[in-house]
């Protein structure tokens, strides 16, 4: 949970871009101290760096993300290169302390597409930096930063450091119009927060720069403003609610010229050119397709590119259930699982980076299977423990002595209740027959510690696949257990899993127990 403070607004600064809004920071962010060399810009975070070749009569410069850029957010597949900018920062010392103000005098770099940074150059050398300030810069790192590393995030907008560490790389993250490749996702409980965009990513061995701070998922939707999304190379889609990201900054280290000056034309550089540059990704769009449930599907893409001697990687989203696609040949194959009507886009990627795609539609029909009558949930009331259902563990029991009785029976499903940071889920897969109507029941007994009567700190989100169908908190608390309804109609003809996840925050305990759960068709 992120923390109760409450930050004071201006009207004017709520109308501003995602990245400017202040929420209040999260409880992991607890140093005072490790800002030397960042800079607190107007809307965003932002760090004093160098490239590992810089010298000392090198003009310095200021990074941050594309998306805090002085002209607002960048629109997808829009590359900005040496503009005249008068932004300027106030460079802080370890404890947050202001040393003074830096100006820069030029954008070098700003995009918000494959990656989302922005590089200024400052009017001030290192060495007159050093000089006024006693700073150092911060260098970027030349190389990709490793699974597990441990990193600091000093965010100089709220004076305050997140210590993390890299829980793996995300091959394609989405959000709105924009799409970023090898991202750098947080361990769990690593959430930073809005003002922290532009925050450098710090290695905790050797001090350099690995990443720079961007996103995070606030509310559980999907691909949206403030809500990115992870997708594979099949296509699929996860999203995980509060999970935060960074992008990659070593690629600026592959885009130098002899002069440490940024050229875009280099072999293996690695940032996104301008459109209209480089190589052009061609996909040859197959059409519209149909398929049948249960019957093999295939179905070969083809892509081409304009340069020599490429080698192409293909992805793909919006895949009918059951179907993946194989990145290096561009065989779409599988056999569908569910009737539906769906678009997929195909993206062929070369290995400059340039890519293309192709988007068609597919019917798939047949399957869904059964009638439309009865109860589709395996152990329901979970009187058998745990079978049919996953997530936490020990979260299914008898909990009568423990104070909290099943509403019928002896066994029900105990979420949270800690009084300290805890997350619990329990989730079971169900299909819904096609052509029927699907409604999900349950009950749940809410008792909290809380005593506010305005502020959800502790909440129980119910979701089916991606969607969201509602959301219990610590202000639902209510004597015995309440019955609870949602539609299920949207998902008629699919299998989807049914998802309970209980987040509880630092504080005051609020335990939700559920029982006799039913998905009813009809």
């Amino acid at each position: 949970m992120r923390t109760r403070r409450v930050i004071a607004i201006g009207a004017a600064m709520l109308a501003v871009a995602a990245s400017v809004v202040a929420g209040p920071a999260p409880a992991q962010a607890v140093q005072v101290t490790g800002l030397t060399a960042t800079i607190a810009l107007n809307n965003c975070s932002g760090a004093l760096v160098r490239y590992p070749t810089s010298v000392d009569s090198d003009r310095a410069m200021l990074l941050t993300n594309g998306h805090c850029y002085e002209g607002g957010f960048i629109n997808a597949g829009v590359v900005l290169q040496n503009r005249t900018s008068s932004r300027t920062g106030t460079l802080l010392g370890n404890t947050g302390n202001s040393l003074g103000t830096v100006r820069a005098d030029k954008l070098i770099y700003a995009t918000m597409t494959n990656t989302d940074v922005a590089l200024y150059q400052l009017t001030q050398t290192f060495a007159q930096i050093k000089t006024s300030f006693n700073t150092t810069a911060l260098t970027i790192a030349g190389t990709h930063p490793a699974d597990g590393a441990a990193m600091t995030i000093p965010s100089s907008y709220w004076k305050q450091v997140w210590t993390c560490t890299i829980n793996g790389f995300v091959p394609t993250l989405r959000e709105d119009q924009w799409t970023w490749h090898d991202s750098i996702r947080y361990n769990t409980g690593c959430q930073t927060t809005h003002g922290t965009s532009g925050s450098p990513i710090v290695s905790s061995a050797n001090n350099t720069v690995i990443g720079i701070n961007n996103t995070g998922n606030d509310d559980g939707a999907r691909c949206t403003l403030n809500n990115p999304c992870e997708v594979d190379a099949n296509g699929n889609v996860t999203v995980v609610q509060g999970q935060s990201y960074g992008e990659q900054t070593y690629w600026f280290t592959t885009c130098l010229n002899s002069s440490r000056a940024i050229d875009l034309t280099i072999a293996g550089c690695l940032l996104t050119k301008p459109a209209g540059t480089g190589n052009t990704v061609t996909v040859t769009n197959p059409g519209a397709q149909t398929a049948t449930v249960g019957t093999a599907k295939s179905l070969q893409i083809s892509a081409s590119s304009s340069g020599s001697g490429q080698t192409l990687t293909y992805s793909a989203t919006g895949l009918p259930a059951g179907l993946t696609i194989n990145s290096s040949t561009g065989l779409i194959s599988g056999t569908p699982t569910t009737a539906q009507t769906t678009t997929s886009t195909v993206t062929a990627t070369d290995t400059t980076g340039a890519s293309g795609t192709a988007s068609f539609g597919w019917t798939v029909t047949g399957g869904g299977g059964g009638t439309c009558s009865g109860q589709k949930l395996l152990n329901p009331g979970f009187e058998s423990g745990a079978t049919s259902w996953t997530g936490t563990t020990g979260a299914i029991g008898q909990w009568a002595s423990q104070g909290q009785p099943a509403r019928t029976g002896t066994f029900s499903a105990w979420l949270l209740g800690y009084g300290s940071t805890h997350t619990e889920s329990i989730s079971q897969s169900v299909t819904i027959p096609a052509g029927c109507s699907a409604t999900l029941t349950f009950y749940v007994h809410i008792d909290t510690a809380e005593t506010t009567t305005t502020t959800a700190y502790d909440k129980l989100t119910v979701t089916a696949g991606s969607t969201t169908l509602g959301t219990l908190s610590n202000l639902n608390k209510a004597t015995g257990y309440q019955a609870k309804t949602y539609s299920l109609n949207a998902f008629a003809g699919q299998t989807v899993t049914l998802k309970f996840n209980g987040t509880e925050d630092s504080s005051l305990q609020t335990s939700f127990v559920l029982d006799d759960l039913a998905v009813t068709v009809s």
